[in-house]
């Protein structure tokens, strides 16, 4: 059954994570306007159901309301994106600490190695497409192995602008070789239950991902 046939019992909240899962994707681009009737007709709801739709993802930072234009898949500047990566810097090497402390299940061990295992492979095939996937889904495992909600729900909101794809696929092989051994060592540290190597190769490994976007050239931003 095609989403047209099946939206018609969509709620206010399904609609926003569709919207939401397409900016993830790419299908909504940074900057791209989205238009109110469309969206409406798309989802056969009514227009004020569109605009609650907006009103939620402007307030959760995925759009932007420009006065006398209308409504925008959000861009971010520069200064934007790098003070963001401060807290991630915080907040994931929190998160990858706590991962440690718990105590992993032979499930949760699994899970983690298995990342790993994929983020090997896609190194070792130069699949950029298939190691950003799988970056995302590394790190959303640890925080859910880390088991604290709060740290969950800001980490989402400061990793934004990376799962919007407004930055390019541009890693080498070298770049992705590099971030893939920062992986290593933190997977290690939390297989180990050594928590403050954990955090400290969480760090290391978020302030250069943060280093990576101000060699970044200015037309990535807004």
């Amino acid at each position: 059954m095609n989403e047209r046939a099946t939206s018609a019992s969509l709620s206010t909240g399904a609609i926003a994570d569709q919207v939401k899962a397409r900016i993830h994707t790419g299908a909504y681009a940074p900057g791209q306007r989205l238009i109110e009737v469309d969206l409406a007709e798309e989802y056969a709801a009514g227009r004020g159901r569109i605009r609650e739709v907006f009103k939620t993802l402007v307030g959760q930072g995925y759009l932007e309301f420009v006065a006398n234009r209308g409504v925008y898949v959000r861009r971010f500047t520069r200064a934007e994106i790098l003070e963001m990566g401060r807290v991630r810097e915080v907040l994931e090497g929190l998160s990858a600490r706590l991962a440690a402390e718990a105590g992993l299940s032979p499930e949760q061990r699994a899970a983690l190695s298995n990342h790993q295992d994929r983020l090997d492979a896609a190194v070792a095939a130069h699949n950029v497409d298939s190691y950003n996937a799988e970056n995302f889904a590394y790190h959303a495992t640890i925080c859910a192995i880390a088991g604290n909600r709060h740290v969950e729900e800001f980490l989402h909101r400061v990793r934004l602008p990376l799962y919007r794809l407004q930055l390019p696929r541009n890693f080498s092989s070298d770049s992705m070789a590099n971030s893939n051994r920062d992986h290593q060592v933190i997977t290690a540290a939390i297989l180990a239950g050594n928590p403050d190597a954990a955090e400290a190769a969480m760090r290391s490994h978020v302030r250069a991902g943060n280093a990576h976007v101000t060699r970044l050239a200015a037309h990535h931003f807004s």
